[in-house]
């Protein structure tokens, strides 16, 4: 069943128990956590048990479940500290995951760019870039097997996987069902090729959709900016029929616009989603 949701950071709320309510009323099923909201790194060193229980609970009161987290860091740092620390955080995530009820946690694959996770870098194409990503993959993959979760990928531009060409080659290199595909259009099209972006995103769609478990609804303007789902150039209409139709069942997680937008975004995507059976 396709459930509907949006990153929890859309809102900046003091307690768990007032941002649960907030994406509650705003229309939203469930949301991408992240550590971050609560007043925690997004890949926190140690999380108190008495915490996590109070957002499971304030979570629960609220009916807003918690099928993701995000768990980026920078994957194929030059400073192998970083990478060190990024995934001693990201075991931290694993290990809670039980306590707030998240199967998957997001990835960011990585840059050699040496202070920002999200820049690119020309070495980021280069087999060396790629196998040491591989190889902290690897030691993710062991974690994320302990702790009955799975990984996120999403194509970024700026990052070693950076493309669904290079998604799809991942896939079949590792051939786990640890590694999960979040397909976000907004990664995948080119805002000065924006008459050719539907045609993009169903080669998108062809190479990926068998692996996509999450979607993230984030639409881009003619000046290349993030907006939200149907003020864009991007065809949700014509993206979400696909998925539906080829049965994606998961998370369609809405994101990339500000919180006075949250309501109205979440209408426009239940009008393309399929609807719920009423209960008896």
């Amino acid at each position: 069943m396709i459930h509907l949701g949006i990153f929890g950071k859309t809102f900046d709320r003091k307690t768990s128990a007032r941002l649960a309510d907030a994406i509650a009323l705003a229309g939203y099923e469930c949301t991408q956590f992240n550590m971050a909201s609560i007043g925690l790194d997004t890949l926190p060193s140690v999380v108190d048990n008495g915490h996590l229980e109070t957002v499971r609970r304030d979570f629960a009161a609220s009916k807003v479940t918690i099928p993701v987290i995000s768990g980026t860091y920078n994957m194929i740092a030059p400073d192998s500290k970083v990478v060190e620390e990024g995934r001693q955080g990201f075991r931290v995530l694993a290990e809670a995951s039980k306590a707030l009820g998240y199967s998957t946690i997001t990835l960011c694959t990585g840059t050699r760019h040496a202070t920002d996770k999200w820049k690119i870098h020309p070495d980021n194409a280069g087999e060396e870039a790629w196998s040491a990503f591989r190889g902290e993959l690897d030691r993710l993959i062991e974690i994320a097997e302990a702790h009955d979760v799975v990984l996120g990928v999403e194509p970024e531009p700026s990052n070693v996987i950076s493309s669904p060409a290079s998604a799809r080659r991942l896939l079949d290199e590792v051939g786990s069902n640890r590694v999960k595909i979040v397909f976000d259009p907004f990664n995948l099209v080119e805002w000065s090729k924006r008459d050719y972006a539907s045609d993009t995103l169903l080669r998108a769609y062809d190479l990926l959709a068998d692996a996509t478990s999450i979607i993230h609804a984030q639409d881009m303007r003619n000046d290349g900016k993030p907006c939200a789902p149907g003020t864009g150039f991007i065809d949700f209409p014509k993206l979400l029929n696909l998925f539906v139709r080829g049965g994606f069942s998961g998370p369609v997680i809405a994101h990339g616009f500000n919180e006075s937008e949250a309501a109205s975004t979440a209408a426009y995507l239940c009008d393309l989603l399929p609807s719920k059976e009423p209960a008896h």
